[in-house]
């Protein structure tokens, strides 16, 4: 790579992680989902191991996960505060995608421009513009896509070490690495029916890395495995919203989400590679391609994870577009087109790319300050062992802020009653009788209840509909309502004739 061109990608690089620093900051405080993983870096940090065994959480349980991104995160902490580890080091991880991608691109064209497009396609994805989540996809992406341009490099010895020692971080940052083992797969076969010429080196490493990534997954998930089966795949999600994780495949969403030129050009350029060019190495991308559109059509790949790894790939296929159009206007009566067209294709997509982008950070569902002066509140100030009624977003608020025992969270799995402590939280936010609450904060051991704006507006309601004089004991005379449950169905039964 020439200087000039790396003076180029780096600067463009520094500029979206500007941007995204900038919006991170603007918006206070992280995404919902994202203080689970604070809670597990900041557990880490402490004890050495993450925490496994969680008291808190649906009031006692056991989780399942894999720990990279959380020793990954925590070995930061050393050095810097929680705080900015969890601003800063997500967007910088993501910052540094565009400059893989430009790598990627480098590999399947012959054009010098036309990789700085894919990379700052890239740089500004709207579905990758959530700067205040701090969630293993932050650092997983870049490990793919990294891992990725290694295996397009395999003839050179120091990429295959490269790729193996990458592969194993994979292995233990997600599941979703099995994505890649699939495009594999795919790949293979789009290969054989072309009758195209497979580098045995590669279908070796396909073999070994499917059968590692199955070892490390079932040593790690061993206990899902057995008693889910095959439910695993869609990580237990309660029924009553499992359409928020996997909704029908929307080409609305899609369009704004991954922008409408990088969409366009992706799927004229899988139509020429597939049915008129034949290039290997397109096969490869058009592989990612199918598998995340077959995943994604039968809900087996939450959509939004599906429709960020979508938009690099489309990202990628930008650069082969632009270089044969480049080429065929050269043919044309009119070359000096060329810089026209240039300018041209880097306007629409700053003009159809930056605002969505700049909307969906600015669009983040994150707590507010009172919110999470609230719980903190509660963290300080209540006493006892009562469990405390939050929405199911805000349960890691509960474990994390307050250090008390949660109804729900969105770590479902291995949780039995899933579906049950759902609709009963759903109950404990819309009924009018007390005697169905009492009963319900009997069971599961509820001692304080909250309600925060964010309940208001998702049950369209300003305060519960049972309380009642005597049972009920406001500690929190904010906008943000907290209650202490003082009666008891159990202690009314017994005190009845």
């Amino acid at each position: 790579m020439e200087r000039k061109e790396l003076f180029f990608i780096l600067g463009l690089c520094l500029v979206v992680f500007i941007v995204r620093l900038v919006l991170a900051f603007l918006v206070p405080n992280l995404t919902y989902e994202s203080y689970f993983h604070v809670r597990q870096v900041e557990h880490i940090r402490e004890t050495g191991l993450p925490l496994f065994e969680d008291d808190l959480s649906y009031g006692g349980r056991i989780h399942r996960f894999l720990p990279f991104f959380h020793y990954f995160m925590a070995f930061f902490t050393l050095f810097l505060p929680l705080d900015l580890v969890t601003k800063i080091l997500p967007n910088l991880l993501l910052a540094m995608l565009p400059f893989i991608v430009y790598l990627i691109a480098k590999e399947i064209t012959t054009n010098k421009l036309a990789p700085f497009y894919s990379a700052f396609i890239t740089g500004f994805l709207p579905i990758l513009y959530t700067p205040n989540a701090f969630t293993i996809e932050t650092l997983f992406l870049p490990l793919l896509f990294c891992t990725l341009y290694m295996f397009l490099r395999l003839e050179h010895k120091p990429y295959l070490y490269g790729y193996l020692f990458l592969f194993l971080l994979l292995s233990v940052t997600s599941p979703n690495t099995y994505l890649l083992l699939l495009g594999f797969g795919i790949y293979l076969l789009l290969s054989v029916i072309e009758k195209k010429i497979i580098n045995k080196a590669e279908i070796e490493l396909i073999i070994f890395s499917v059968f590692f990534f199955v070892w490390i997954q079932f040593l790690f998930f061993k206990d899902l495995f057995l008693q889910e089966g095959l439910a695993f795949i869609w990580q237990n999600i309660p029924s009553q919203i499992i359409q928020e994780y996997f909704p029908k495949l929307s080409i609305t969403k899609a369009l704004v989400l991954v922008s409408i030129i990088p969409f366009l050009t992706g799927i004229f350029v899988v139509y020429r590679s597939l049915f008129a060019l034949k290039n290997l190495r397109s096969f490869l991308l058009i592989s990612f391609t199918i598998t995340t559109t077959i995943l994604a059509w039968f809900r087996l790949i939450k959509f939004e994870f599906s429709l960020a790894f979508f938009g690099v790939i489309l990202a990628i296929f930008f650069a082969v577009f632009y270089e044969e159009s480049i080429n065929y206007i050269k043919k044309t009566k009119f070359p000096k087109l060329q810089k026209s067209f240039s300018v041209a294709m880097i306007l629409l997509l700053m003009i159809t790319m930056i605002f969505p982008s700049f909307q969906e950070a600015l669009q983040q569902e994150t707590p507010s300050n009172e919110e999470l002066l609230a719980f903190h509140w509660m963290g300080e100030n209540l006493s006892g062992e009562g469990g405390v009624l939050a929405l199911l977003e805000e349960g890691h608020l509960v474990t994390y802020l307050s250090k008390r025992k949660n109804l729900m969270d969105d770590q479902f799995v291995l949780i039995d009653d899933v579906d049950q402590r759902f609709k009963d939280l759903t109950i404990l936010y819309t009924t009018s009788f007390q005697t169905q609450a009492f009963d319900l904060f009997d069971k599961y051991q509820i001692r304080y209840i909250v309600l925060t704006p964010f309940a208001k507006k998702k049950y369209d309601l300003q305060n519960f509909h049972y309380l009642a004089p005597g049972c009920f004991r406001r500690l929190f005379k904010e906008e943000i309502k907290i209650y202490e449950v003082t009666c008891s169905l159990t202690e009314t039964n017994k005190n009845a004739p």
